[in-house]
Formats: C-alpha cells, structure tokens, sequence
C-alpha cells in the first residue's frame, strides 16, 4: 500500500496547528493557501482529523482549527489511521485462491499463507509509526527552537 498524498497534508497540518499562535485557530482559507489545495479538498481533511479527535474546530467569524490532542500522546500511526483507515498492504481478494482451485488443500490455501505474511509485516510497520510521537518529529524539525515557533499564520497567508 501507498500512502497518499493526503497523510502527508494531514502532518503538515499538525505542524501547521502547532505553529500557529495559542487561543487564535487557525482559519480554514489559512490551511487551504499555506497546503495549496482547493477548499473542498482541505475539508475533507480537515474533518478526517476532526473525526479522530486530533484537531478541533471553531465556528463563526474568527473560527478555524485548533490541536485537540497533546502531541506527546499523538502517534504517526493515529494521523495516517485517520487518513487512510487501517493499513492492509495485502488486499487478500482470492486471486491465488481461484488460480490453485484444482490443486491440493496446501497449494488452495495458499493466500492465506501469503496473507499471513503481509499481516505479519503490516503489524511491525503498524507497531513502528505506534512508537513514534508526533512530538518527537516536530521536535527534531524544529531543533534549533527552545520552544516550537509561533506565528498567527491567519496573517501571513
């Protein structure tokens, strides 16, 4: 499986959200101009992560989006998991099933051998990003910061 281009978005949004200034959201034109893509597009996204609880949302005049989750507890796994669902890389639809229909029970089972396989490295790819803190990331991005950078990027766009 290939993640899209929209679990890289989804990040960039959470940097975007840190960065942004405390108590001021972030409006939704904002995330649109700084990610470049169309507004339909963006809330999509946007209520992806707003479905998994990791950002909020603010309505009216000086509305927009805020960081729901510490970054601490926030893994990359939950931020691809709300984006593209559970990962499975072995679609597993019976193609090698159909293929060895008139072989042995072994060679007929032979998918879910297979499948096992991927589940197994679905499962370390899976327990990896579990590990690894969004905070951890952001901190090594912005390492040359004591504290990650604030701007009100409502401003700047």
């Amino acid at each position: 499986m290939k993640l899209t281009n929209a679990t890289e978005q989804a990040i960039a949004i959470i940097a975007l959200l840190t960065t942004q200034l405390p108590d001021i959201p972030a409006s939704s034109a904002t995330i649109n101009k700084k990610l470049s893509v169309s507004p339909s597009y963006s809330r999509k996204l946007l209520r992806k992560l707003v479905v998994a609880e990791i950002i909020g949302g603010v309505s009216g005049n000086n509305g927009g989006f805020y960081l729901e989750r510490s970054l601490d507890e926030l893994t990359l796994l939950e931020v691809v998991e709300a984006i593209e669902g559970p990962f499975v890389s072995f679609p597993d639809i019976g193609v090698l099933e159909r293929a060895f229909a008139n072989f042995n029970e072994l060679a007929q089972n032979g998918d879910k051998i297979v499948s096992a396989y991927f589940a197994e490295a679905d499962q370390a790819w899976s327990n990896t990003l579990g590990n690894i803190k969004v905070n951890e990331v952001l901190s090594l991005i912005f390492s040359d910061y004591k504290e990650f950078p604030k701007h009100d990027w409502n401003q700047l766009v």
